[in-house]
């Protein structure tokens, strides 16, 4: 009869899983930033946060003292209060997009495409500041070749 080992523990750092899945998703990021794709963009971004929203607690809001029943669920307001004031301003900026697209016209459809990429741009510098507060960037190091025979 094998025994089986029930435990379900990780033999290496769940960090490193994280850092890999937030690299991909940079990636990606990048690749539709660089094409132009502003809505793939944005949903990259969305799921960025996502991740680094990993800790902390979530504000739950009950009915009843009890807390049988849940009345409201949001995130940390501290995590929170800047991705919502991004949403708004990335929401407003579609809208234009959509009135110029009805209204046929180009000019207007223009401007309001390079403020959402500006939005979305500013949200990109956002969460990888975001990213470095929580040590999750790797460290930075500059290369001083007179060290290299010392491992530096």
């Amino acid at each position: 009869m094998v025994k089986r080992n029930n435990n379900y523990s990780s033999s290496v750092d769940a960090g490193y899983g994280l850092i890999y899945r937030l690299n991909d998703l940079w990636n990606g990021a990048d690749r539709a930033a660089l094409s132009g794709d502003l809505e793939k963009w944005n949903h990259i971004l969305n799921a960025i946060f996502r991740n680094l929203c990993y800790r902390g607690t979530m504000e739950i809001e009950y009915e009843d003292h009890e807390k049988t029943k849940i009345k409201k669920i949001g995130l940390n307001e501290d995590d929170s209060l800047v991705y919502y004031k991004f949403q708004e301003r990335i929401r407003n900026s579609t809208a234009k997009i959509h009135i110029a697209i009805k209204n046929k016209n180009r000019n207007e459809y223009n401007k309001a495409r390079e403020e959402l990429h500006s939005i979305l741009s500013e949200k990109d510098v956002w969460l990888r500041k975001f990213m470095q507060e929580r040590g999750l960037y790797l460290r930075e190091v500059e290369f001083d070749p007179s060290q290299a025979m010392w491992g530096g």
